[in-house]
């Protein structure tokens, strides 16, 4: 634990209300219901579907899911470029709850206002570390959460089925107990890879945190320097990574405002104009001309955004609503029947992708004659988002020439909501293989 005096004023308010804000959608999300019971969220890797606000991506369809994983890359550099880490000072979940922790222990060890006390009694340790310990539980409830249902998942663990989501909890309840009690800003000054490459999202035009040298230099008490720096530390003392902001645009540094609620209160306490840490662009302190919004940077990655956006739109919007997947069965690759033809033992995996039940046909296309598609169940029937795996046989005559042979398969709605889709596949001869395609 670490008591590092707190700072206060508009940017720390601001950062509550974001953190409130963040915390709520964080904790809620999972929770979330629509359209008959299906999750807003939820990324179920033992059904193989991805729940994503209305869109459930099938494991055909991960394409869709590198595209929303790419969207917000890329708003996250659009972002950077324009208004610096504005994401770790406000959004990132290691910045969010490390404040949560530390507001826990001030309140529980008993600060008084952004002085910590000399002495902490025994019991408000223990009750510390059991706030916090409380405080972790629920985030890894919750970031389970978001893998297995949380309206199942706790009723299996009460029955003594622990699973591996009864394991994942309890590894990550100790993860985020050691993360955010012991390490909290250390993580970004070390571990965070986005601390290491915003130099290259950065430009001169990037707004970022930063002390204005030219008017707060030479810096010294006040009545005995020119500068309106009257280094009093505050804004080291308040920093939770331990740097200095006057010494210029620094890596540790993750954009708190800490520096800034604390520099605005000593100035405003000695009635001289705020601002001396700020939120501003490494060229206005230079007073060279800003270039604004529209830079090469920023239009690269607004455009890049723009293409990737555009594509996980029209991909969305042209999706075929059914997946349709045939495989050979690798145990019966080709046998005689009764009747002396050769029979090929197939399966398909059919997805519906849609909301409304289904009922689909399988056919084969073209077919010489004589060639028979057998199947137990034709048409089958899938429920909304349901996926089914069939077996099939196709039997070729007895006449059919033994030369190579592709076969296309068709797969079609009954009622006609969508075009048929097709698969081709080859044809075994008993004694030999055909690759096709």
């Amino acid at each position: 634990m670490r008591g590092i005096p707190v700072a206060r004023g508009r940017f720390r308010t601001l950062r509550w209300w974001a953190n409130g804000g963040l915390i709520a959608v964080l904790l809620a999300t999972p929770w979330v219901r629509f359209d008959g019971g299906e999750p807003l969220v939820l990324l179920d890797v033992p059904a193989r579907k991805f729940h994503l606000f209305g869109l459930v991506i099938f494991p055909q369809e991960l394409f869709f899911l590198w595209l929303v994983i790419a969207s917000l890359a890329l708003t996250l550099f659009f972002a950077t470029a324009l208004l610096g880490r504005m994401w770790c000072g406000y959004a990132c979940p290691q910045t969010v709850f490390t404040d949560v922790f530390a507001w826990l222990e001030r309140r529980i060890q008993g600060w008084r206002g952004s002085r910590a006390p000399r002495r902490v009694a025994l019991w408000r340790r223990a009750a510390t570390y059991l706030a916090w310990l409380g405080v972790s539980a629920i985030v890894a409830f919750h970031l389970v959460a978001y893998f297995v249902s949380p309206y199942e998942w706790p009723l299996r663990l009460a029955q003594g089925e622990i699973g591996t989501a009864g394991i994942f909890f309890a590894v990550l309840t100790v993860l985020a107990f050691v993360d955010f009690a012991y390490f909290r800003q250390t993580v970004c000054k070390t571990i965070c890879p986005y601390a290491r490459f915003q130099g290259v999202l950065f430009d001169r035009d990037t707004l970022v945190i930063a002390y204005d040298e030219a008017r707060g230099e030479p810096r010294g008490k006040r009545g005995r320097a020119a500068g309106d720096c009257v280094d009093c530390t505050r804004c080291v003392q308040v920093c939770p990574s331990e740097i200095d902001i006057r010494e210029g645009l620094q890596l540790e540094c993750i954009a708190c405002t800490h520096c800034i609620d604390a520099c605005d209160d000593v100035m405003g306490r000695l009635g001289r104009p705020l601002g001396l840490i700020a939120y501003r662009s490494l060229a206005s302190l230079s007073g060279v001309p800003g270039a604004g919004l529209v830079r090469p940077r920023t239009l690269i990655y607004g455009s890049l955004l723009a293409v990737v956006g555009l594509t996980l739109v029209t991909g969305v919007a042209r999706r075929v609503p059914v997946g349709f997947e045939v495989f050979h069965n690798r145990n019966a690759l080709s046998q005689i029947s009764a009747d002396g033809r050769t029979g090929n033992s197939f399966e398909m995996r059919v997805e519906n992708r849609t909301r409304e039940p289904n009922r689909y046909h399988l056919r084969l296309e073209a077919a010489p004659p004589g060639w028979e598609l057998v199947a137990g169940s034709n048409p089958i029937a899938l429920s909304p988002l349901e996926t089914l795996r069939v077996p099939f046989f196709v039997l070729a005559p007895t006449d059919a020439p033994r030369g190579p042979r592709d076969i296309e398969l068709v797969l079609e709605p009954e009622n006609g909501s969508h075009s048929a889709v097709s698969r081709e596949t080859s044809f075994i001869w008993m004694g030999g293989f055909h690759h096709g395609s």
